[in-house]
C-alpha cells in the first residue's frame, strides 16, 4: 500500500480521518493525499416555494482560506513523519472525485460518515455511499461519532494516538 487518499470535507470529522490516516500511513510507510472539494454555492432566487436550486462556483477568496487549512493538515502530518500532499478540487461532482482517486493511483480511500436520517439521505444523498459503490479500491469508512472504548489492555478503540 503505497497511496492513501484522505477524503475530507474541513470539519470535526475530518480530524479522526486524520488521525487514523497518519498512524496506517506510518505503518506502511504509505503517502497521504489529503483531498478535499470545495462545494458549489447556492444562489439565493426568490421565487417563492418551488425556487429552482441554482448553484454557482465557490469565491476565491473562500477557496484559498480552505487550501490554506488543507496545508496546515499536510504541515502536521509531515511533522511527525509522514509524507502528505494536498489536492483540492472545486465543485467537484461524484465523478470528478472518483476519477482524481483513480488517477492519484489509490491503494485505500478513508472517509468519513455522518449518521443522517434515511429522509435525509434521500434528499441530499450520502457521498460515503457513493464512493464505497463506485470506488475501485477499498474504502475505509470513520464514523462520526465513534466513542473511544478501552480494551482489556488499557489501550483505546477508535482514539489513535499520535499527532494532530
Amino acid at each position: 500500500m503505497k497511496t492513501i487518499v484522505a477524503l475530507v470535507d474541513l470539519s470535526d470529522l475530518a480530524f479522526k480521518i486524520l488521525k487514523l490516516a497518519h498512524q496506517l500511513a506510518a505503518a506502511l510507510k504509505a503517502q497521504v493525499v489529503i483531498l478535499h472539494v470545495v462545494p458549489l454555492e447556492p444562489v439565493v432566487v426568490d421565487m417563492g416555494v418551488m425556487a429552482p436550486k441554482v448553484m454557482q462556483e465557490p469565491e476565491e477568496e473562500r477557496v484559498q482560506m480552505q487550501y490554506e487549512q488543507l496545508l496546515e493538515m499536510r504541515d502536521s502530518m509531515m511533522k511527525f513523519g509522514v509524507d502528505a500532499v494536498v489536492r483540492q478540487l472545486e465543485g467537484a461532482d461524484l465523478e470528478a472525485v472518483l476519477a482524481e482517486i483513480k488517477t492519484l493511483h489509490a491503494d485505500m480511500v478513508m472517509l468519513g460518515s455522518n449518521h443522517h436520517s434515511a429522509f435525509y439521505r434521500l434528499l441530499v444523498g450520502s457521498v460515503s455511499d457513493d464512493i464505497l459503490k463506485h470506488a475501485e479500491c477499498p474504502v475505509l469508512v470513520v464514523p462520526a461519532d465513534a466513542v473511544p472504548q478501552k480494551t482489556s489492555t488499557g489501550a483505546f478503540i477508535n482514539a489513535p494516538a499520535g499527532p494532530l
